[in-house]
């Protein structure tokens, strides 16, 4: 997995949990995995995109209260990026705002 991220540039990329396969549950692991991935990319997509917009690769503060006011308006403008796209798609299928 490891060749696989350094490929895509991806670092040490998302861990997930892999046992060795001659361990008993190695096949409960994998097909864990399996069912998790798809929301873990959609999840994972959204921190990596609020971390290069947002400047969010390293806290801007100190203190835990700091840093999560940071974080909810990081999140605030994420879901503002995310409604003006769908209103920007909406307006170019001619449909009428809801």
């Amino acid at each position: 997995m490891e060749a696989t991220c350094r490929q895509q540039h991806l670092g040490r990329g998302v861990h997930l949990n892999q046992p060795a396969s001659s361990k008993p549950g190695a096949v409960q692991y994998s097909q864990f995995n399996k069912k998790i991935g798809a929301i873990r990319f959609k999840v994972e997509q959204a921190f990596g995109t609020m971390k290069r917009r947002f400047n969010l690769a390293r806290a801007r503060y100190f203190g835990t209260a700091k840093v999560q006011a940071q974080m909810c308006w990081a999140a605030l403008g994420m879901n503002l990026l995310k409604a003006h796209r769908k209103l920007k798609a909406m307006e170019l299928a001619g449909v009428g705002a809801p």
